[in-house]
């Protein structure tokens, strides 16, 4: 295989690398994460599909078995796709103007810097379990008003960097307020990813974490160590590392690559060469970075 071009990084608290065995010290295993496969698989696929090419942002600590597994189908992929891991805590939270500065360290960290974004043409997608909201928006607004405070103008965030809620199958009835409604995301190109109930409660409520809780007020100062190896943090080391393997075998991949072409991922080009690379047809011609397409001027 060629060498990977896609990037990981992250801003928040340091974890644990799942992606090498050196130091975890874990047995790898599936645990809970076994039962949720083909649900994982179509909540992945229709994520890749509704960020259409953007760099992946997966925010907070319920998406990780995503990226984790994300991981592993990338190892020695040539994907153009960028991979990073946002693990901050917006809750219900209202961020003063302080906080909004002490966030966008954090936001820079994953490649979310307004000019960076600007400068390099890139677009970007933020992933989250989504309930009302409120974390998108919030992190919008703070994007906006940090583009604003570099000259840029607020319509240049709104257009590349987008959001898509993982939203649990059935939730939805008419007249319903609608997490895309909020003000903040005006503009914003929102995509909802309709996801096996099971699957949402798991990932937001029941399954093992990688990394503590990273609320506003610790933001300015994140914790220079790695998390505590209990119980919980050593389970959750087990299963992301069972999860990067898994994405790593021939035979997952094909059954990815299956996911995708049902999600449409065929009618992408972005995502073209990962079905080739997934289903073992991979080539350089394949993999090269597809053109990325200019983004339309604004009136």
């Amino acid at each position: 295989m060629t060498s990977p071009v896609c990037r990981h990084r992250s801003s928040g608290p340091r974890v644990w690398d799942v992606t090498r065995p050196d130091g975890l010290g874990v047995t790898p295993d599936l645990g809970e994460a076994g039962a949720y496969l083909p649900a994982l698989r179509a909540a992945l696929a229709g994520v890749l599909v509704a960020a259409a090419g953007r760099d992946l942002v997966f925010v907070g600590r319920s998406p990780d078995p995503l990226r984790t597994y994300l991981s592993g189908l990338l190892g020695g992929v040539d994907a153009p796709q960028r991979v990073s891991a946002l693990n901050v805590s917006l809750l219900n939270a209202t961020l003063t103007p302080a906080q909004a500065l002490a966030l966008r360290p954090l936001l820079a960290g994953v490649g979310l810097r307004p000019a960076e974004l600007t400068r390099e043409d890139r677009r970007a997608a933020l992933v989250d379990v989504v309930a009302s909201g409120g974390t998108f928006a919030q992190l919008h607004r703070v994007l906006r008003g940090w583009a604003a405070g570099e000259g840029l103008g607020t319509t240049c965030v709104a257009r590349r960097v987008s959001a898509v809620g993982l939203l649990r199958a059935g939730c939805a009835r008419p007249g319903a307020w609608r997490w895309s409604a909020q003000p903040e995301l005006r503009g914003v190109q929102t995509r909802s990813v309709l996801t096996d109930p099971a699957l949402w409660h798991w990932l937001a409520e029941d399954g093992p974490k990688l990394a503590p809780r990273f609320p506003v007020p610790a933001w300015p100062s994140p914790p220079l160590t790695l998390p505590g190896r209990t119980d919980e943090t050593l389970g959750a080391l087990a299963q992301a590392r069972a999860l990067v393997l898994l994405g790593q075998d021939p035979a997952e991949r094909q059954r990815m690559a299956a996911a995708l072409i049902r999600a449409g991922g065929l009618a992408d080009a972005s995502l073209r060469p990962l079905i080739r690379a997934w289903k073992g047809q991979q080539n350089p011609a394949a993999t090269r970075a597809p053109r990325r397409a200019r983004l339309p001027r604004s009136r």
